[in-house]
């Protein structure tokens, strides 16, 4: 049976050569798109997942803002606070050892933080920046000093509590911001890590001024207690960032740590900004959450929380995963308009082959056999058109795939110019606003994406399982294309047919 099946099929596509090529150029037409947009959606999965690789997860250690919220809530609504008092409240921090603590897990391959400080210059002339030009005019005013009429204490203007020279700590090198972004090198020397205790690392601008060289000693008075803590210089760097302060100096967290107040050192458990954890995979994110949670419940009861950030990975496969969502409406589409189109080819194939069904049903052939005969046609055309399609859909693919990604990179910086270029900002390594080199500080935290490159290739090779997907794509088509005409067919009376043709 299957056998005449088989003969009919072969003599009807044959003998009606002009419409089984017409068929064949939909079904090929169907198949390279069909082809080309498993691919590009194959190719766009395996970039996102080498992003996520490279890039990781990053996992921030702060403050519970939303929890400190609904805390201040609370004390409005039961009349704890009334309306208009001024409320002041106290930031949790992060101690230096729970931060190294929950690095130790398997899921972070990296960490970093911050300590911010400042301290003021012993026998050395410091850079003139605008804040130091404030210093000078106040104290030629007052004296250095004003005095408070109701407490009878020294007053002056914020900045005359600060030191005149920035401690940066942070615990490598390569995490601040101005090395991450690419607007800070060595210009002599060497970078500190974090057994270089006692060595710090000064700006150009500092080391000219001063004719200090690589390996000599600075000395830097703690503002706490007027006490000196002598270092060496073991690296001289130069930036390109216009807000860099050039008495900004760096060193690791433990050297950074000796200029705080005897208060704020507590016996060595004092506080670190900008915890930041980087996983192995950003999809150990929420994984890393969970278990840190447990391993830590002290964290929630003080006050802080664990976020997640993905914007990194998020600005590097954008225009992408844009494109995988191009890809994944033109198959739909194309799927959608090939079942219409093979099925109006069909229906009008069947309309015009009444007569000759007719006949096949008068002499015996059952309906299922006629309808089986029309969809072997279909797959003999189509598996012809299936396989010339392999040979085509790849340079389609690669073309589209390409022309697709071109476009939303372009509409993506056309959106950043419109965004004045910042698709998020960071605060400069030697301002006051920047805590660990230039990170931002607890509360606010946001990432320098600034050297993260978006992908801006696709290389679009289909698969063994992509041909695959192919053939079960374009045999459901055909199944699905065939339903019409088979209702058509099982309606069909021979009778009828015969007595309406003759």
């Amino acid at each position: 049976m299957f056998k005449n099946m088989l003969k009919r099929a072969w003599l009807s596509t044959s003998r009606k050569l002009s419409r089984t090529v017409i068929l064949g150029l939909v079904l090929f037409a169907m198949a390279n798109l069909v082809l080309a947009a498993i691919a590009i959606r194959g190719a766009v999965n395996e970039s996102m997942d080498y992003a996520k690789s490279s890039l990781g997860g990053t996992v921030y250690l702060q403050a519970d803002m939303e929890k400190m919220r609904s805390e201040m809530e609370t004390q409005f609504q039961g009349g704890e606070i009334s309306a208009g008092e001024r409320v002041g409240f106290e930031r949790p921090g992060v101690t230096a050892d729970v931060a190294d603590a929950i690095a130790e897990s398997d899921y972070v391959k990296d960490f970093t933080y911050g300590l911010d400080s400042t301290a003021n210059a012993s026998g050395f002339e410091v850079v003139e920046t605008e804040e130091t030009e404030m210093r000078e005019a106040f104290h030629q005013m007052s004296d250095g000093s004003m005095m408070n009429n109701r407490t009878g204490e020294t007053a002056g203007p914020a900045f005359m509590e600060r030191g005149d020279v920035t401690i940066s700590g942070v615990n490598s090198y390569a995490f601040i911001s101005g090395v991450k972004n690419g607007t800070m090198s060595i210009a002599d020397g060497e970078y500190f890590d974090e057994d270089d205790d006692d060595a710090v690392m000064i700006s150009q601008d500092l080391a000219t001024q001063n004719s200090f060289d690589v390996g000599d000693k600075i000395k830097l008075e703690k503002t706490a207690d007027d006490s000196k803590i002598e270092l060496t210089i073991i690296g001289i760097y130069d930036t390109t960032e216009d807000n860099q302060s050039g008495n900004t100096v760096y060193m690791n967290i433990v050297t950074a740590a000796r200029f705080l107040s005897d208060e704020d050192y507590d016996d060595g458990k004092y506080n670190v900004d900008n915890v930041q954890y980087f996983l192995t995979s950003s999809e150990y994110a929420e994984t890393f959450i969970s278990e840190t949670k447990q391993q830590f419940p002290e964290l929630e009861e003080d006050g802080l929380a664990l976020s997640t950030d993905t914007s990194a990975y998020e600005q590097m496969v954008e225009p992408i995963e844009n494109v995988g969502s191009f890809a994944t409406t033109i198959l739909v589409i194309v799927t959608i308009a090939s079942v219409v189109i093979i099925a109006l080819i069909v229906t009008i194939n069947v309309k015009d082959r009444r007569y000759e069904i007719g006949v096949l049903l008068s002499l015996g052939a059952r309906k299922l056999n006629v309808v089986g005969a029309v969809l072997v046609e279909l797959v003999l055309v189509g598996t012809v058109a299936f396989g010339l399609s392999i040979g085509t859909s790849s340079f389609l693919a690669q073309s589209i795939g390409s022309g697709l990604l071109d476009s939303q990179i372009a509409s993506s910086e056309a959106q950043s110019e419109q965004n004045f270029g910042r698709p998020g900002t960071m605060t400069g390594g030697g301002g006051r606003g920047g805590m660990g080199g230039g990170m931002m500080p607890s509360g606010n935290q946001q990432p320098n994406n600034a050297n993260v490159e978006t992908i801006d290739e696709i290389d679009i090779k289909a698969s063994a399982a992509d041909y695959a997907i192919l053939f079960a794509v374009g045999y459901g088509v055909l199944l699905l294309a065939l339903i019409i005409p088979a209702v058509n067919i099982m309606r069909f009376e021979p009778k009828t047919i015969l007595t309406g043709k003759e």
